[in-house]
Protein backbone atom coordinates (compact mmCIF):
# COMPACT_ATOMS: atom_id res chain seq x y z
CA UNK A 1 0.00 0.00 0.00
CA UNK A 2 1.34 2.85 -0.90
CA UNK A 3 1.39 6.24 1.55
CA UNK A 4 -0.87 8.67 0.92
CA UNK A 5 0.48 12.69 0.51
CA UNK A 6 -0.44 15.15 3.22
CA UNK A 7 -2.24 16.96 0.70
CA UNK A 8 -4.46 14.05 -0.33
CA UNK A 9 -4.59 13.13 4.05
CA UNK A 10 -6.49 16.75 4.32
CA UNK A 11 -8.32 15.96 2.11
CA UNK A 12 -9.77 12.98 2.97
CA UNK A 13 -9.89 14.66 6.38
CA UNK A 14 -12.16 17.73 4.84
CA UNK A 15 -14.13 15.44 3.21
CA UNK A 16 -15.35 13.47 6.79
CA UNK A 17 -15.31 16.92 8.21
CA UNK A 18 -17.98 17.77 5.58
CA UNK A 19 -20.07 14.50 5.79
CA UNK A 20 -19.46 14.81 9.36
CA UNK A 21 -21.48 17.85 9.33
CA UNK A 22 -23.23 17.24 6.62
CA UNK A 23 -25.05 14.55 8.91
CA UNK A 24 -24.99 16.48 11.81
CA UNK A 25 -26.99 19.24 10.08
CA UNK A 26 -29.33 16.60 8.80
CA UNK A 27 -29.83 15.02 12.25
CA UNK A 28 -30.78 18.74 13.69
CA UNK A 29 -32.93 19.67 10.74
CA UNK A 30 -35.32 15.91 11.31
CA UNK A 31 -35.36 17.07 15.15
CA UNK A 32 -35.99 20.40 14.24
CA UNK A 33 -39.01 19.17 12.01
CA UNK A 34 -40.13 16.46 14.29
CA UNK A 35 -40.36 19.10 17.70
CA UNK A 36 -42.32 21.28 15.46
CA UNK A 37 -44.79 18.61 14.67
CA UNK A 38 -44.39 17.09 17.98
CA UNK A 39 -45.34 20.98 19.64
CA UNK A 40 -48.47 21.47 16.98
CA UNK A 41 -49.52 18.23 18.23
CA UNK A 42 -49.15 19.43 21.67
CA UNK A 43 -51.12 22.76 21.08
CA UNK A 44 -54.09 20.59 19.47
CA UNK A 45 -54.16 18.41 22.88
CA UNK A 46 -53.99 21.53 25.02
CA UNK A 47 -56.77 22.83 22.93
CA UNK A 48 -59.01 19.39 23.46
CA UNK A 49 -58.12 19.54 26.66
CA UNK A 50 -59.21 23.42 27.11
CA UNK A 51 -63.03 22.24 25.93
CA UNK A 52 -63.35 18.94 27.46
CA UNK A 53 -62.33 20.99 30.70
CA UNK A 54 -65.14 23.53 29.53
CA UNK A 55 -67.50 20.57 28.99
CA UNK A 56 -66.54 18.82 32.08
CA UNK A 57 -67.93 21.82 33.91
CA UNK A 58 -70.64 22.06 31.72
CA UNK A 59 -71.56 18.01 32.76
CA UNK A 60 -71.27 18.53 36.72
CA UNK A 61 -73.47 21.84 36.03
CA UNK A 62 -76.14 19.80 34.40
CA UNK A 63 -76.21 16.88 36.33
CA UNK A 64 -76.98 19.15 39.59
CA UNK A 65 -80.07 20.26 37.61
CA UNK A 66 -83.12 18.35 37.79
CA UNK A 67 -83.96 16.38 34.61
CA UNK A 68 -87.49 17.50 34.37
CA UNK A 69 -89.09 20.34 35.50
CA UNK A 70 -90.27 20.09 38.80
CA UNK A 71 -93.66 21.12 40.83
CA UNK A 72 -92.59 23.41 43.78
CA UNK A 73 -96.21 22.77 45.54
CA UNK A 74 -96.37 19.34 48.14
CA UNK A 75 -98.09 16.73 46.03
CA UNK A 76 -100.74 15.95 48.35
CA UNK A 77 -102.22 19.72 48.41
CA UNK A 78 -101.86 19.47 44.84
CA UNK A 79 -104.08 16.34 44.44
CA UNK A 80 -106.15 18.33 46.81
CA UNK A 81 -107.05 21.24 44.90
CA UNK A 82 -107.73 18.79 41.58
CA UNK A 83 -109.98 16.97 43.84
CA UNK A 84 -111.56 20.10 44.81
CA UNK A 85 -111.86 21.55 40.73
CA UNK A 86 -113.90 18.17 40.54
CA UNK A 87 -115.91 18.36 43.60
CA UNK A 88 -114.88 14.89 45.15
CA UNK A 89 -112.62 16.85 47.98
CA UNK A 90 -115.52 14.61 49.97
CA UNK A 91 -114.56 11.60 48.22
CA UNK A 92 -110.87 11.31 48.57
CA UNK A 93 -108.15 9.80 51.10
CA UNK A 94 -104.07 10.55 50.64
CA UNK A 95 -101.82 8.69 52.48
CA UNK A 96 -97.90 9.54 52.30
CA UNK A 97 -95.68 6.86 50.43
CA UNK A 98 -92.85 6.16 53.18
CA UNK A 99 -90.74 3.64 51.23
CA UNK A 100 -90.05 5.95 47.73
CA UNK A 101 -86.81 6.37 45.77
CA UNK A 102 -84.74 9.22 46.60
CA UNK A 103 -85.51 12.44 45.20
CA UNK A 104 -89.01 11.39 45.04
CA UNK A 105 -92.07 11.95 46.62
CA UNK A 106 -95.11 9.92 46.72
CA UNK A 107 -98.71 10.06 47.85
CA UNK A 108 -101.67 6.71 48.20
CA UNK A 109 -104.81 8.60 46.68
CA UNK A 110 -107.86 7.06 47.55
CA UNK A 111 -111.66 7.91 45.97
CA UNK A 112 -114.45 6.55 47.11
CA UNK A 113 -118.66 6.95 45.76
CA UNK A 114 -117.71 8.87 42.19
CA UNK A 115 -118.89 8.66 39.11
CA UNK A 116 -116.67 6.93 36.56
CA UNK A 117 -116.44 10.26 34.52
CA UNK A 118 -115.24 11.89 37.88
CA UNK A 119 -112.12 10.00 38.09
CA UNK A 120 -111.92 9.87 34.30
CA UNK A 121 -111.24 13.54 34.61
CA UNK A 122 -109.45 13.11 37.52
CA UNK A 123 -106.95 10.68 36.12
CA UNK A 124 -106.72 12.74 33.28
CA UNK A 125 -105.87 16.04 34.77
CA UNK A 126 -103.09 14.24 36.86
CA UNK A 127 -101.45 12.15 33.94
CA UNK A 128 -101.36 15.06 31.42
CA UNK A 129 -100.05 17.19 33.92
CA UNK A 130 -96.67 19.58 33.47
CA UNK A 131 -94.43 18.64 35.29
CA UNK A 132 -95.44 15.32 34.68
CA UNK A 133 -96.21 12.96 37.29
CA UNK A 134 -96.21 8.95 37.46
CA UNK A 135 -99.14 7.49 38.29
CA UNK A 136 -98.76 3.51 39.05
CA UNK A 137 -101.15 0.78 40.68
CA UNK A 138 -104.47 2.02 39.56
CA UNK A 139 -107.17 -0.14 41.22
CA UNK A 140 -110.85 0.18 40.09
CA UNK A 141 -113.79 -1.79 42.03
CA UNK A 142 -117.16 -0.87 41.32
CA UNK A 143 -119.38 -0.18 44.65
CA UNK A 144 -122.41 -2.84 44.58
CA UNK A 145 -125.52 -2.17 43.78
CA UNK A 146 -125.36 2.31 43.42
CA UNK A 147 -123.12 2.11 40.05
CA UNK A 148 -119.91 4.44 41.49
CA UNK A 149 -116.78 3.91 41.24
CA UNK A 150 -114.17 3.34 44.12
CA UNK A 151 -110.37 3.27 43.30
CA UNK A 152 -106.70 3.67 44.32
CA UNK A 153 -103.37 5.16 42.53
CA UNK A 154 -100.29 5.72 43.72
CA UNK A 155 -99.26 9.17 42.70
CA UNK A 156 -95.32 10.77 42.51
CA UNK A 157 -93.46 13.60 41.67
CA UNK A 158 -89.62 14.37 41.42
CA UNK A 159 -88.41 16.44 44.28
CA UNK A 160 -86.27 20.20 43.46
CA UNK A 161 -82.87 19.98 44.49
Amino acid sequence: MRSLSLREQLLIALMVLIAVALGIFLVFQNHRQTEKKLSSQLEGQKLQLEQLQLLAGEWEILQQEPSAPVMKQPLSSFIENVARSFAIQDNLQLNVLQQVEEEIEGVQVRLDRLKLDQLTDMLYQLENHRPVLRLSQLNISISPGNRLVRASFQVRKQLGS
